[in-house]
């Protein structure tokens, strides 16, 4: 495994805190003007999703449990995730209103929570790119293994093709 992965994983889940955190934040002080939107919750839920499940597994699987750690599994939980916080971010930037008509704090706590939901995306989007290319060189090292392993059962031993250069 590339050595730069968990120290991004730890900045992934440092992130991910920041989302809850705004997200409540932003639950707490707009309760009745954004209690009709979902996606606040839905940005809450990414957050838990990541700090709980994503990076965890994605973290530690391959290390302390690898046969839960399935060479498609990980690129499945990094593309849903990835998917998840784009879905999310872009969701709230569409709701809030234009910079210019934000001017009260929890207005500017929406904005934190987009850029910082984005920059969240654009992390997995990274891991998610070197979890593909991953898997694609696996896939091509299992069928080397395998036409390897093809080519020496169609090859007679050694053994027997000196002994029958020494019978000729």
């Amino acid at each position: 495994m590339l050595s730069w992965v968990y120290p991004l994983r730890i900045v992934q889940a440092i992130f991910a805190l920041a989302t809850i955190g705004l997200s409540a934040y932003v639950i707490g002080t707009l309760y009745d003007s954004w209690s009709f939107s979902n996606v606040i919750y839905f940005m809450l839920f990414n957050g838990c999703w990541t700090t709980v499940v994503a990076v965890p597994y994605l973290g530690l699987a391959p290390l302390w449990l690898p046969r839960i750690s399935h060479e498609y599994v990980i690129p499945f939980v990094e593309i849903v995730t990835m998917c998840l916080w784009l879905s999310g971010w872009i969701a709230l930037a569409a709701l809030i209103p234009k910079p210019s008509a934000c001017t009260y704090p929890s207005c500017h706590g929406l904005q934190a929570l987009i850029v910082v939901a984005a920059v969240e995306w654009a992390l997995f989007v990274f891991t998610n790119f070197f979890a593909i290319v991953d898997l694609k060189n696996s896939r091509q090292n299992s069928k080397n293994h395998q036409n390897g392993q093809q080519q020496e059962q169609a090859q007679p031993p050694v053994s027997e093709v000196t002994s029958a250069s020494e019978e000729v």
